[in-house]
């Protein structure tokens, strides 16, 4: 096809200018587009409206558009043109979405059933990220008639940046077309009708929001997700007052609450990614991050939530701890983890209370007692 080959013939080629001699990525200013990108943000579009339109469907419920990157910033290094349902998604950042992905070194190109990795970056990181968003790949492909001709899972796009990784890992099923591949329009036509009909029947079976079909975080995910976001993290204001308790997870730990990484990064945040019990506790330097590796523990154990008509999961109720701490509180007789928890409670007890977390300590004491699970 016509359009495809002019991308993988000119964008590598237009991908760099020279700026005081010295050659750099291309920078896109308005009213500077080439003949490439209008190809992916004009022509590609236009010709894939068209095919939805033929293929008896309301376009005006599709959002069609593409993108070579973000006006006064650097060119793509995987450009792409979206396909997306206006019920389930307005961004290729969350959601789902039927997306051409043009690989990095524009050897091929996929015709893929996606997700927007945005939301998995910003919820997890980038290294819990990709595996979460693969792991909800995997349960889509569970719910999906895939014809054996099609790529099912992960998509190899030569990708070298974490956004173009997260597409690798959260391909679902995809058709893959190679530089010098002879590619009809009609053939293209079909291959799009096929993935929208298995996007269709991805919507009828498993809903708007896969990532309310995402099993709980093992403890290691949530540890390694809140410390990354710690880092990243921008100064964020909740709103005062309680919150409502959290959702429950799906699959087999159905009847445990979901904790969100976000609100225990906020508390690593807070305390400094030091040890809140003693901060001069040694820990050891995290190889992702570059800050000392701290871990989450909910003061109030999250396993209480039942007692409570607030969530739990929030920053006041969340306390960093250093590695050995965290296993004391887990772990060792109560006798023994008795003076540190006395210290966080009456640190963090008119924090609770504006939450409308009301509990007494020797109530607290008497959890401490039994088996608490891990965070």
């Amino acid at each position: 096809m016509l359009e495809l080959d002019k991308v993988f013939e000119d964008y590598l080629l237009n991908s760099e200018e020279e700026i005081g001699g010295v050659k750099a990525r291309r920078r896109l200013r308005p009213g500077e587009a080439l003949a490439v990108d209008n190809i992916i943000t004009k022509d590609l579009p236009q010709l894939i409206r068209q095919l939805v339109s033929g293929s008896g469907r309301d376009v005006t419920k599709y959002r069609v558009y593409g993108s070579v990157g973000q006006l006064n910033r650097t060119l793509s290094y995987i450009p792409w043109v979206a396909v997306l349902r206006r019920d389930i998604t307005k961004s290729t950042e969350r959601g789902y979405y039927v997306v051409l992905l043009f690989s990095q070194d524009m050897q091929n190109c996929f015709l893929s059933l996606n997700q927007g990795f945005t939301q998995f970056r910003e919820a997890f990181g980038d290294k819990v990220g990709n595996r979460k968003v693969s792991q909800v790949a995997g349960l889509a492909i569970q719910n999906l008639s895939i014809a054996p001709d099609l790529i099912a899972g992960p998509l190899d796009l030569s990708a070298t940046r974490e956004l173009g990784k997260g597409y690798e890992s959260g391909a679902i099923v995809s058709r893959r077309y190679g530089v010098g591949d002879v590619i009809s329009e009609a053939q293209f036509r079909d291959d799009l009708i096929q993935l929208l009909d298995l996007y269709d029947e991805l919507v009828v079976k498993l809903g708007p929001n896969l990532l309310d079909h995402l099993e709980s975080m093992s403890s290691d995910d949530y540890q390694e997700a809140a410390n990354e976001i710690a880092t990243v993290l921008p100064s964020k204001s909740l709103p005062t007052g309680s919150l409502p308790p959290p959702p429950k997870v799906a699959g087999r730990e159905t009847g445990k609450y979901k904790r969100d990484p976000e609100m225990a990064a906020i508390a690593i945040q807070a305390a400094g990614h030091q040890c809140e019990v003693e901060p001069i506790h040694a820990t050891f330097t995290s190889r992702k991050t570059k800050k000392p590796f701290v871990e989450a523990h909910h003061l109030i154990p999250m396993q209480c939530q039942n007692d409570f008509k607030v969530s739990l999961d929030v920053p006041e109720n969340i306390v960093a701890l250093c590695p050995g701490c965290h296993r004391k509180f887990h772990h060792a007789r109560f006798g023994e983890l008795k003076p540190s928890l006395g210290k966080l409670f009456s640190t963090r007890s008119a924090a609770l209370k504006s939450r409308s977390i009301n509990i007494e300590l020797e109530k607290l004491h008497k959890v401490y007692k039994s088996d608490v699970e891990e965070d």
